[in-house]
C-alpha cells in the first residue's frame, strides 16, 4: 500500500524556539497545540522537533509508519510527507482537550507532486492528484510540554483512492476551507463523567456483541461519521455495520487505552483486536483466520444521556494487509 506521513493543524506561528516554553493551563495547551502545527506546516523543523519528547512514540496507520520511536524519525516521516505533498497543511475541525491530553480532528490536504514512499522502499512518482481526507489525532503532553505519545490515524484507502491507485468506494475528496476549529475544554462536572461512563458501557456491550444494548444508547437520529465509509450511516446502518464485523469476528474487541471526557465529547483511543474466521460479506472477502490488530481514534458527541454524533478514524488498508488481501 502506498503511505505517507503526518500533518496536524494550525491558528498561529512562532518567529523564535522557545525549547523552555510550557503549555500554562487549558488554553496554553491548545495554544501551544496549534503553534507546534502551524511549524510542521511552515517546515520550521527545528521548532517542530521541540514538540516531542526525545523518546516519544508515534503510530502514524494510514498515512505514515505504524509505529515509531523518537524525535529524530517522528520528523524524519513528516519531511517525507513534505517531499510527498509539497504543499501539504491542515485545516483544524475539532480540538478536544483535557489536562495532558488532546483528540482532534484535521482535514490534511495537497497535492501529490513529489514521489510516494512505498512500504517496500521504492519510489513511485506523484500523481499530480489531490488529497483531501480527514485524520483523527490524539497526544499525551509531558510536563516539560513535548509530546510522549501520539495516535494519527486516516484511512489508507481513501488516501489510494482520491490518488487514483484504487478504484472503491472510499469518502471523496474534500476540497473546501475548514472555518477556525471548534475547542472544548474538559469541565470536569459530573455531566462529564455521566458521558465517559456511557461510553464505558458502549465499549463494554460492543465488546459483548449485545446489539439491543449498544443501540439502546444510541440516539434514534445517530450520526456515525465512519471516515473508512463513503458517507455517513444512520443508527440501523450502523447496527448493520456492528453485526457484519462480529460476524467477521467473532472475537472482536475494542481495547481501549484512553478514554477521557470533554464537555459533551468523549474521546476514545485503542485497537480493534480480533480473528478473522468469518466472511466479510460486504467486501466479499472470504475468512482467512488471520489475526488483525487496528488502531483507532473515536470521538463521541452526546447529548440527553445518548450517543448523538460518532467520528471514528482507522485504517482499512492495514486491515487488508492483515488479512493477506492484495
Amino acid at each position: 500500500m502506498v503511505i505517507a506521513g503526518l500533518v496536524s493543524a494550525c491558528s498561529s506561528s512562532r518567529e523564535v524556539p522557545s525549547p523552555n516554553a510550557k503549555p500554562n493551563g487549558p488554553a496554553g495547551l491548545v495554544q501551544w497545540y496549534q503553534d507546534c502545527w502551524s511549524d510542521f506546516n511552515a517546515k520550521k523543523w527545528d521548532l517542530f522537533k521541540q514538540c516531542y519528547a526525545a523518546n516519544a512514540s508515534s503510530q502514524q496507520p494510514g498515512y505514515g509508519k505504524v509505529s515509531i520511536t523518537g524525535a529524530e524519525a517522528i520528523i524524519k516521516s513528516y519531511q517525507d510527507f513534505m517531499k510527498t505533498f509539497p504543499d501539504g497543511k491542515a485545516e483544524g475541525l475539532m480540538i478536544l482537550a483535557n489536562g495532558n491530553r488532546i483528540t482532534s480532528i484535521y482535514l490534511l490536504k495537497g497535492t501529490n507532486t513529489g514521489p510516494l514512499f512505498a512500504p517496500n522502499g521504492q519510489t513511485i512518482p506523484g500523481t499530480n492528484k489531490k488529497l483531501g481526507a480527514f485524520i483523527g489525532h490524539s497526544i499525551e503532553v509531558n510536563p516539560e510540554g513535548q509530546t510522549v505519545k501520539e495516535l494519527g490515524v486516516m484511512d489508507g484507502v481513501t488516501l489510494e483512492t482520491q490518488l487514483g491507485f484504487l478504484k472503491v468506494n472510499a469518502r471523496p475528496l474534500v476540497d473546501a476551507d475548514v472555518p477556525r476549529p471548534a475547542i472544548i475544554f474538559a469541565k470536569g462536572d459530573d455531566s462529564e463523567t455521566k458521558n465517559v461512563e456511557t461510553i464505558k458501557r458502549h465499549v463494554d456491550d460492543w465488546n459483548k456483541h449485545d446489539g439491543r444494548s449498544v443501540d439502546a444508547l444510541e440516539a434514534e437520529d445517530l450520526v456515525f461519521h465512519n471516515l473508512t465509509a463513503p458517507t455517513d450511516l444512520s443508527k440501523a446502518q450502523t447496527t448493520q455495520v456492528n453485526s457484519g464485523f462480529w460476524g467477521s469476528f467473532s472475537n472482536a474487541k475494542m481495547n481501549v487505552l484512553s478514554i477521557w471526557g470533554a464537555n459533551a465529547y468523549v474521546s476514545v483511543t485503542g485497537s480493534f483486536d480480533g480473528t478473522n474466521d468469518g466472511d466479510l460479506l460486504a467486501v466479499k472477502i472470504k475468512k482467512t483466520g488471520n489475526e488483525v490488530t487496528l488502531p483507532f481514534v473515536d470521538i463521541y458527541r452526546l447529548e440527553g444521556g445518548k450517543i448523538k454524533e460518532e467520528w471514528l478514524f482507522f485504517d482499512t488498508a492495514s486491515l487488508l494487509s492483515q488479512l493477506g488481501v492484495k
